[in-house]
């Protein structure tokens, strides 16, 4: 019994000392991503630190920061764009970084971009232990005790690295949803119901956003319902006259 006691006290005192010189030596990354041919930020860029395994998303504007030490490879990636991968310095540091997008051969035909579906499936394949992430229980904890006391006792004590691993993929799972909505709530499509053009175009649509979780379920024909009507109720807020056929 002292010597499991003695044993799991070791455990601790070691996991606990390379948490504090992970920590001490570690400096910050900060920086925007952008679009190499417009300049514009980029949202939902995936930047992975590929020692660690951890990693964030970039913010709707492109802004970023992550955490490394130093000598790590952070790479940045994001669907239809080429990677690129910078080296953290020994001291924290801030780095703006373009992305250029892939340009797809198909037929002869230059396409940027690839499939939404097909984007999606690759992402969810990339990162999957990010989106399958679970926080560890007590069952964890029992169960890896005897095999590796150091693994146990790291789901016990608060952790960082852990909190920045659940944060990021909620972030992972929160961008992909944006993305559905906007593969399939997209301005061609509404643009063609509603004979509306931009800037009105753009304000009908970013107030009449639909939800993700309605459009889990939606079909096209409950898709196409829902624009139909949000147009009637943003025409009579706006007062839009009506056109020949009766409609506004």
């Amino acid at each position: 019994m002292r010597n499991d006691l003695f044993r799991y006290l070791v455990a601790l005192m070691f996991f606990v000392v390379a948490a504090f010189q992970d920590a001490a030596a570690q400096v910050r990354i900060t920086g925007m991503v952008s679009d190499a041919d417009t300049r514009t930020g980029l949202p939902a860029v995936s930047i992975w630190n590929k020692r660690s395994g951890y990693g964030t998303v970039s913010s709707e504007t492109g802004r970023f920061f992550i955490e490394a030490m130093p000598g790590d490879s952070i790479e940045f990636s994001m669907l239809g764009y080429v990677r690129e991968q910078i080296v953290a310095s020994a001291i924290s540091f801030t780095q703006n970084v373009t992305l250029k997008r892939q340009m797809i051969g198909l037929q002869g035909v230059s396409v940027k971009g690839r499939i939404y579906v097909r984007d999606s499936l690759a992402m969810r394949d990339e990162y999957r232990r990010y989106f399958d992430y679970k926080r560890p229980g007590a069952m964890d904890v029992l169960k890896t005790l005897p095999s590796n006391p150091v693994t146990a006792l790291s789901y016990l004590v608060p952790s960082r690295a852990r909190k920045r691993k659940e944060k990021f993929g909620e972030q992972l799972r929160y961008w992909e949803a944006e993305k559905h909505i906007d593969y399939r709530y997209n301005p061609e499509l509404v643009a063609k119901i509603t004979k509306l053009e931009s800037p009105l175009l753009d304000t009908f649509m970013l107030t009449y956003r639909p939800s993700y979780a309605f459009l889990e379920s939606a079909t096209d024909y409950d898709l196409l319902l829902f624009i139909k009507q949000s147009f009637e109720r943003f025409s009579r807020e706006r007062g839009l006259p009506k056109d020949s056929t009766g409609q506004r």
